[in-house]
């Protein structure tokens, strides 16, 4: 079995601390980037530019969604295939276009600039910027006339050119309903009635393939780079769940060939990404302008560390991303990407959202803080080898012991400043997904849940409002009136909190489970956090470690 490594950016190397170190100089000027200043920027040397002419690109790609996480993730990968000498000429039709679908602010922020940005990737030891120049434009949106604001993302959804549309959209934008498609969210509800000016992306991409089909035009892949699992999946019960209904409003038989040919000539590939990538702040930009001498509006700041596990299944094809060296750029094409996914959700995910509590109860600030504590970092640690780990099943070439402590390094890295803040919000979401499958996996299968159960109590104490400084806490919780609430009564009656089942499920009805978080949160109300933690670090150390392999 091959090891799982933790693979950085084909860009990284040496960091600007360890050039400072061997007296090289610091830039002495900063230049505002924008396309006439890249020659001038790749003189000075302290950011790499790009070695091809973005002049040459065309629109290959439409990219729905121009966030963070798609510069640092998905714009980056297709920049490394235009970065290759030996890869540039067949692949210059693969430009990106950038399209929003709410506020136009962040295409007013980079037009100055040429849409080009700088992203720069950190960890504890080292810091590399680069920039990124494979996004050569971005859509504008008709504010004047509500019915025509994404007028152009439309016509662009309909030129032949567009072979890939790419969504980076949050689960949010996905309108789902406790994991499913809801036809009966009201904006769908909308385009269906009014199929031919539709405002969501789905009902937009529907109408042009609806054009591409009548006009003989290859339709585009619809990648899904969003956090979610079976994103291709989703985004094809998305589609044609809309092409079927609309089969019950229009004539049948056209409208039945319509749903065929989604399910049959589009592409939508399933997915894993993932790369830590932080908002940007004024403190980044800072940064940028010291260290490299830059002057970006909106730099992208991320780890070295990448992944993409992807099905290679695209319909009117892709980048040469299977040219690349795979194991640098951390790219796996696999036929099935759900033991990537079950892998990351329950080790990386459930991580975030185990440390989360604890350290927000005691005041920390960022993920690397808790990862430092001397108890909720050996918390974490023993919780993700005993409990966590057993009930993955194998992933194809990846050690799972390894994976984790790739993960546990990530998390470490004191440069991202991931907030314990956006980890702890919308805990009745989170906990279903990355905490109680896995200890209903456990208790079916003979497993330990001690550490799960103390998760789930530090979050039921965490929504009685307060750090244990007397700091309140957020009330940012869609739901946090209810948690509030039944937080409050499982002070006396602790299964007033498990009884949530749409949150715990059978999981909360379980007595060994019951008892496990009894005795947590009993400990964590009388003595505190620490000697909560101190007490399970007690009973499980000797079980983590060594972890077989």
């Amino acid at each position: 079995m091959m090891r799982f490594v933790i693979i950085a950016s084909a860009l990284l190397t040496t960091s600007v601390e360890a050039l400072s170190s061997i007296s090289v100089k610091a830039p002495t000027k900063v230049v505002s980037l924008n396309k006439a200043n890249i020659a001038e920027l790749q003189s000075e040397g302290f950011v790499e530019c790009p070695n091809y002419d973005n002049s040459e690109l065309t629109p290959g790609i439409l990219q729905v969604g121009v966030g963070n996480f798609f510069r640092s993730h998905f714009c980056a990968y297709v920049e490394d295939v235009l970065n290759t000498p030996d890869l540039f000429e067949e692949n210059k039709q693969w430009g990106i276009v950038g399209a929003g679908l709410y506020s136009p602010k962040k295409r007013d922020r980079l037009a100055p600039q040429d849409w080009i940005q700088t992203l720069v990737e950190r960890d504890g030891t080292s810091a590399k910027a680069s920039l990124l120049a494979s996004m050569i434009d971005y859509l504008p949106q008709n504010t004047d006339d509500e019915s025509k604001k994404h007028e152009a993302l439309m016509e662009k959804l309909m030129d032949p050119n567009i072979k890939i549309v790419a969504l980076t959209i949050t689960e949010g934008g996905y309108y789902l309903y406790d994991g499913r498609f809801n036809l009966e969210d009201p904006a769908i509800m909308s385009d269906l009635d009014n199929p031919d000016s539709p405002h969501t992306i789905f009902g937009m991409m529907i109408k042009a393939l609806k054009y591409r089909k009548e006009n003989d035009i290859l339709p585009f892949t619809i990648l899904s780079c969003d956090n979610i699992p079976h994103n291709g999946d989703v985004v094809e019960s998305i589609m044609t769940g809309i092409a079927e209904q609309q089969c019950s409003l229009d004539d049948q038989l056209a409208c039945t060939n319509f749903a065929d040919y989604i399910a049959n000539e589009v592409a939508f590939p399933n997915s894993m990404v993932d790369r830590i990538t932080p908002a940007c702040t004024e403190a980044s930009q800072e940064f940028l302008k010291k260290n490299f001498g830059v002057d970006d509006v909106s730099p992208i700041f991320c780890e070295p560390f990448r992944q993409w596990v992807l099905e290679d299944k695209f319909c009117n094809g892709r980048p040469d991303w299977d040219k690349l060296d795979l194991e640098k750029a951390n790219i796996i094409f696999t036929d099935d990407v759900s033991p990537f996914e079950l892998m990351k959700i329950r080790i990386l995910n459930g991580g975030h959202a185990s440390l989360c509590y604890p350290a927000a109860l005691l005041d920390l600030e960022f993920v690397h803080d808790a990862m430092e504590h001397p108890l909720i970092g050996p918390f974490l640690d023993i919780v993700e080898k005993t409990e966590f780990i057993p009930t993955v099943p194998p992933v194809p070439n990846v050690d799972l012991p390894d994976y984790w402590q790739s993960i546990e390094e990530r998390f470490s890295n004191p440069t991202i400043d991931d907030s314990i803040g956006r980890n702890t919000y919308d805990g009745a979401s989170r906990q279903p997904k990355f905490i109680v499958p896995v200890a209903d996996d456990a208790l079916r299968n003979g497993g330990k849940i001690d550490g799960l159960a103390m998760v789930s109590a530090m979050w039921c104490r965490y929504c009685q409002g307060t750090t244990e400084s007397g700091k309140p806490v957020p009330s940012r919780d869609p739901i946090w009136k209810r948690l509030h609430a039944n937080a409050e009564k499982a002070k006396t009656d602790p299964n007033a909190w498990l009884s949530m089942r749409d949150v715990y499920g059978n999981v909360g009805d379980a007595p060994e489970f019951q008892e496990a978080f009894a005795k947590a949160l009993k400990i964590i109300n009388e003595e505190g956090v620490e000697a909560a933690l101190k007490s399970y670090i007690g009973a499980n150390k000797a079980a983590a470690s060594p972890l077989p392999k």
